[in-house]
């Protein structure tokens, strides 16, 4: 399955080769799952130009759509694949921290997994792991990234735990404590 950031090179690439046009189609998040039907689907990734280009016609269509609060959706489909990642990238990345929030985004990046209004923490490893998934976080200079990686028909599975530790996490002190000394000794490495 090919990376987020695999997918923005290739975009990126097919623009300055002007074979993308600027103007990406916006459908909804339901062009992106099996079954709904879209009032306007488009092909990112492909241009009728593009025939003749065989490395270009190796990747998997793209599709960018955009939802009524304006997050974005980036997706490739193919109809080989097993699994599927499903992953939100939030522009949240150290590089936007002050010396007072300095490690704060790595910081709720461990923390978010303790647990939610839903879920208790063993809860949500067994829920992900009786799936044969895998939920997953990062984080770099420009951004957070969290990520689920399940089988295609486990994607609702995927958006709905991404949603739930991303809107409800519950911070208890105790959890604050422990994780606040893991990352300690992440840093002394």
């Amino acid at each position: 399955m090919p990376t987020f950031s695999s997918v923005v090179c290739r975009l990126a690439r097919l623009r300055r080769s002007k074979a993308l046009s600027s103007k990406a189609t916006i459908s909804s998040l339901s062009a992106a799952l099996p079954n709904h039907q879209s009032p306007s689907e488009g092909n990112v990734g492909f241009s009728r130009g593009l025939e003749d280009e065989a490395p270009f016609l190796l990747f998997p269509e793209t599709r960018i759509s955009e939802l009524a609060n304006g997050v974005r959706v980036v997706t490739q489909s193919s109809l080989a694949a097993r699994t599927a990642t499903v992953g939100v990238w939030i522009d949240a990345g150290s590089r936007f921290e002050t010396p007072e929030t300095n490690g704060t985004a790595h910081f709720l990046e461990h923390m978010i997994f303790k647990g939610t209004r839903r879920r208790t923490a063993r809860g949500l490893e067994e829920e992900i792991e009786n799936a044969g998934a895998r939920l997953n976080a990062y984080t770099s200079r420009e951004q957070t990234t969290y990520y689920a990686n399940v089988l295609r028909e486990d994607v609702g599975l995927a958006v709905d735990v991404l949603a739930d530790i991303l809107q409800n996490s519950r911070f208890h002190e105790s959890a604050i404590t422990r994780e606040r000394s893991v990352i300690l000794r992440e840093m002394e490495e």
